[in-house]
């Protein structure tokens, strides 16, 4: 992250994440019967998606907080592993490392020393537009989409959660060029997306970062809850 620019918060990133693959999952698993102006596009994304097992990109994160105009801006690359895998370094030397197997997510703050992780409940699998699409029987059902342009599609959920709605741009080469995730207070985040290739797996092949020697990880499961 550069610059000393403070990152988003962990859950705006771990959402985020959740919105891009989320649209992935609901191309592969929706049903054609869908009446949806976005089957098509959904379609044509779900090809383009299946024909690498894992996907890179350069990314740049705002993140906006309800009733402001700017935020606070990160970068870095993403690595993601249809259905359920991803891995997101923030800063290069990396400053922040968050990866996600898999209801296993792992963060990791290298300017803090710090390593927390927590496995995902159920309800906050269903709440994580990833996770809420990955029952393909629900898929359609927990989710109104639609295609309210050229390469755009946009997800609302059919119920209320962490979630109000979720926008995609695709970009020429037919990958996710753009996604912002709206809360239902207001808040957006906005992830940029750039040179999407093909990958074999993510650095050091494994999707959970690795503390460094003397860093434990903090397993938030087991801290009492907040009393708030």
């Amino acid at each position: 992250m550069a610059g000393g620019v403070a990152a988003p918060p962990n859950r705006g990133l771990l959402v985020g994440v959740g919105s891009v693959m989320a649209v992935s999952l609901l191309v592969l698993t929706v049903n054609a019967a869908s009446p949806s102006d976005g089957i098509q596009l959904l379609t044509t994304l779900g090809q383009r998606l299946r024909s690498r097992p894992v996907w890179t990109a350069a990314y740049k994160q705002q993140y906006v907080a309800a009733g402001m105009s700017s935020g606070e801006r990160v970068a870095g690359r993403v690595w993601l592993g249809w259905p359920d895998r991803a891995l997101f370094v923030t800063g290069d030397p990396p400053l922040r490392v968050m990866g996600l197997e898999g209801r296993h997510v792992r963060l990791l703050d290298n300017e803090m020393a710090t390593c927390e992780e927590h496995e995902l409940t159920d309800q906050e699998w269903q709440r994580i537009p990833l996770m809420a699409v990955l029952d393909p029987a629900s898929a359609v059902d927990r989710f109104f989409v639609s295609s309210p342009g050229s390469r755009r599609l946009a997800l609302a959920p059919r119920t209320p959660g962490g979630v109000a709605r979720v926008e995609m741009l695709l970009g020429p080469d037919g990958m996710p060029a753009t996604v912002t995730v709206i809360d239902p207070q207001g808040a957006r985040n906005r992830f940029e997306f750039a040179d999407w290739r093909g990958a074999t797996g993510p650095p050091g092949g494994t999707w959970l970062p690795v503390p460094s020697q003397g860093v434990t990880c903090d397993k938030l499961d087991d801290r009492p809850p907040d009393p708030g």
